[in-house]
């Protein structure tokens, strides 16, 4: 059964049928118009308690008045999701203007007061888990301690080839800076975590979890809603601060502008002093240069030698531009 067959019967959950389905993301989201509009229909890896969870959420801030996302299509059963065998798929409305086709300065603002506003409508919105940012940090010192211990294992690998590759250059000739970089956010939240072992009041929210302009649309007034809450959770809202802005550099955001879309969001949602001190360590690890060592030493994809050097490159730039950042603004 094709993928095509699968989805036309979730419609009868609906109470709607499908007129026609076209892929817009293989292999698991695509479009579907019908006789009361179009749906996005996904098929998502998350759990069917989380989407009851977050539907609940997402219903009872839209129910506030609250259009800062757009929510799932409940079933008429008063389901957000369909099971079909061990697949779990969900309908929203269709929308067409995705902020990924937009520059930094378009999507960054509007994105960072809608999440700002999540934040600030579903802080201590659970009561139950007051402590679940420490084994967060936790895991992150974990995992930043090892991808730490690879980095100079890959760099010893690099140093002792008689040829070395054009992207062993790039990488040697910046792993003092990756390395400070990665032992100076470590450190930073090593202490941050003795500082407030025994703090049982961080403020938790219910965070997107990949705030990223493909999960974004802005319309003609410059409006925005965010979409894809497959990875959204209960944490510190720093965690979406800390995604947001990856991306935003990433993307060729400018530093001045760095600032200002702060305030934006500072304005709505202040951060205190904590939050702030786990902002900046979660800003400085260079997690993305981490990513591009493991993939070509481990050769986890096939990269060509010349994407490798080049995206290296890149996000080399951008860590800087980033670390600039913090340093001036924290």
């Amino acid at each position: 059964m094709s993928r095509f067959e699968e989805i036309y019967p979730l419609f009868q959950e609906y109470d709607m049928f499908a007129q026609a389905i076209e892929m817009i993301k293989a292999p698991h989201v695509y479009k579907a118009m019908t006789p009361y509009g179009s749906y996005v229909c996904k098929r998502t890896k998350a759990s069917n308690n989380r989407l009851q969870y977050l539907g609940g959420v997402l219903r009872h801030l839209q129910q506030r008045g609250w259009e800062g996302c757009i929510p799932f299509t409940y079933t008429k059963y008063d389901e957000p999701f369909v099971v079909r065998g061990d697949a779990t798929y969900y309908l929203t409305p269709w929308a067409n203007r995705p902020a990924d086709v937009l520059a930094p300065a378009e999507w960054s603002p509007p994105m960072i007061e809608r999440l700002a506003e999540l934040h600030h409508f579903t802080q201590n919105y659970r009561f139950d888990d007051p402590r679940q940012v420490e084994p967060l940090v936790n895991s992150l010192l974990k995992r930043w301690e090892s991808w730490l211990e690879d980095t100079r294992r890959y760099a010893a690998e690099a140093a002792s080839r008689n040829y070395p590759s054009p992207f062993d250059v790039v990488f040697l000739a910046n792993q003092e800076f990756i390395v400070d970089m990665a032992s100076t956010a470590i450190k930073q939240l090593a202490q941050w975590r003795e500082a407030h072992r025994t703090h049982a009041h961080f403020r938790l929210s219910i965070i997107h979890g990949f705030p990223h302009p493909a999960h974004f649309i802005v319309d003609q007034n410059g409006k925005g809603r965010l979409i894809n809450f497959d990875r959204a959770g209960f944490d510190t809202p720093t965690r979406d601060l800390t995604l947001f802005y990856r991306s935003y550099f990433h993307l060729g955001g400018e530093d001045a502008f760095a600032s200002e879309l702060y305030r934006r969001y500072t304005a709505v949602f202040p951060l205190r002093p904590e939050e702030v001190e786990l902002l900046a360590a979660f800003l400085l690890y260079p997690e993305r240069v981490m990513r591009d060592l493991e993939i070509y030493y481990c050769r986890k994809q096939d990269w060509n030698e010349l994407y490798a050097v080049k995206r290296l490159e890149k996000d080399i730039d951008r860590l800087i531009r980033l670390c600039r950042w913090v340093h001036q603004a924290f």
